[in-house]
């Protein structure tokens, strides 16, 4: 991702998910280091904190 984006942020976030499952990771691009969230999310149950981590990476 860090080779085809143009856009200068420092830090670039994805996202991994089964539809059921998501999970969350931070790439920054100059340290070239990836953290990697340790939680899993699960929908429904965890429906809330999804929405509030996807709004945040977005605004």
């Amino acid at each position: 991702m860090d080779q085809w984006s143009n856009t200068e942020q420092s830090i670039l976030y994805g996202a991994v998910t089964t539809g059921d499952i998501w999970k969350f990771g931070q790439l920054h691009r100059s340290e070239k280091r990836i953290v990697q969230d340790l939680n899993l999310y699960r929908v429904p149950a965890d429906f809330e904190d999804l929405m509030r981590i996807l709004v945040a990476i977005l605004a």
